[in-house]
C-alpha cells in the first residue's frame, strides 16, 4: 500500500478516531505478510483484525507472525462476488500476485522480473458472506490491496455498502491498466459514490519512467459515517 506516500499513517489513524466506538473490527483483505495488521493493531491494540490471504504460504507467515494475539485472525481467503474457488496468479513479487492476468496489450507498466511463478486453486467468498459469518454489525474499515479485483469484491458487499455498515475503505487504485479487467480510480469513485461513499483522501505512488502516476492509494468514508463525525465540524474560515 502506501509506503510510498508515509503521510497515508497518521491521516488514516486519525480517521479511524473520530469514531468513539471501540473495539473496533478492521478487515485486512489482501494483508501479503501482515504489516498492515501490524500496522492497525499497533494503533488500536484491543481491535478485532481479520487479516485475508489468499497466498497459503504467506497465510501461514500472518498466522505465525500473529500467533499470540487472539484479536488478529489470518483466513487463507480471497474476496469476489461469490462463494467458491479463484485461480491465484502467484508472483515473483509476492505483494503483486492476483487473480487476474498481467495486460498482454500496452505498454509494461511493472518491472520486467515479476513474473508468474504458479497458478493456484484458492478458497473464495464474498464480504457479505464473510462479514455474515463472523457476526459483525460494524466495519471500521476494510483495506483493500487485493490487485485488482476490487470492483468483484465490492460487487460481493452489496449489503454492507448499502447499510453503510462499513465506515471506510482504504484501497489501493490503478491509473493505468497493470492487470487485465483491473478497475482504475474513476471506476471505484462511480460504483462507490452508488452508495454515498465519497472519496475523502488520495495518496499518490510511483511514477513511471514516461511520467505517468501509475498507482495509488484512496480512502472513501460512508455517508453516515461522513454525517456523524465529518460534516459536524465547523465551516471552513
Amino acid at each position: 500500500m502506501s509506503d510510498h506516500d508515509p503521510t497515508y499513517a497518521p491521516k488514516l489513524i486519525s480517521l479511524l478516531r473520530k469514531s468513539p466506538g471501540s473495539p473496533k473490527t478492521f478487515i485486512d483483505a489482501g494483508a501479503c505478510r501482515g504489516d498492515f495488521t501490524a500496522f492497525l493493531v499497533g494503533a488500536f491494540p484491543d481491535a478485532m483484525v481479520y487479516a485475508l490471504e489468499p497466498d497459503p504460504a504467506l497465510c501461514q507467515v500472518v498466522s505465525q507472525r500473529f500467533r499470540d494475539n487472539a484479536n488478529v485472525q489470518a483466513w487463507q481467503l480471497a474476496l469476489q462476488e461469490n462463494r467458491g474457488s479463484a485461480k491465484l496468479h502467484v508472483h515473483a513479487d509476492p505483494g503483486t500476485s492476483s487473480l487476474l492476468p498481467r495486460p498482454t496489450h500496452g505498454p509494461r507498466y511493472y518491472h520486467h522480473s515479476d513474473r508468474v511463478l504458479a497458478t493456484i486453486d484458492v478458497p473464495a467468498l464474498s464480504l457479505d458472506q464473510f462479514v455474515a459469518e463472523r457476526g459483525a454489525s460494524s466495519i471500521a474499515l476494510l483495506k483493500l490491496d487485493t490487485q485488482g479485483s476490487e470492483l468483484s469484491i465490492l460487487r460481493g458487499a452489496l449489503n454492507a455498502l448499502e447499510s453503510g455498515t462499513i465506515d471506510a475503505i482504504y484501497t489501493e487504485f490503478f491509473v493505468i491498466p497493470h492487470y487485465d479487467g483491473a478497475p482504475l480510480l474513476g471506476d471505484l469513485i462511480a460504483v462507490l459514490a452508488t452508495f454515498g461513499y465519497a472519496l475523502f483522501d488520495l495518496f499518490k505512488g510511483p511514477y513511471a519512467s514516461n511520467g505517468q502516476l501509475r498507482f495509488g492509494d484512496a480512502i472513501f468514508v460512508s455517508p453516515k459515517f461522513r454525517a456523524r463525525y465529518l460534516d459536524t465540524s465547523a465551516d471552513e474560515p
